[in-house]
């Protein structure tokens, strides 16, 4: 048997870690964006969104991981989906 057909080739592995890394930092990239065009400071973001500006900083970064639910504060502020939130490919 030669496995799953769909799945990705081994070559096309990321190193351990470094997918996470890549995802945290477009999705950084992503929160700076719509906060900008929604011209919030990342104070009155993190203020609505019930975290510290630090933490939303560290976010925007990409250096700090985010749980599901501060994720879906910020999407509800900055009045996207989640799921357009951690689009990154968009």
């Amino acid at each position: 048997m030669t496995g799953n057909p769909d799945a990705p080739a081994a070559s096309a592995a990321l190193p351990a870690g470094q997918g996470e890394a890549l995802f945290l930092r477009a999705l950084g990239k992503r929160v700076r964006l719509l906060r900008r065009l929604r011209e919030l400071s990342q104070e009155e973001l993190a203020q609505a969104a019930g975290m510290s500006r630090s933490f939303v900083s560290l976010i925007e970064k990409g250096t700090h991981g985010v749980d599901v639910v501060r994720l879906w504060r910020l999407a509800a502020v900055l009045d996207v989906s989640l799921l357009e939130l951690v689009d990154v490919q968009a």
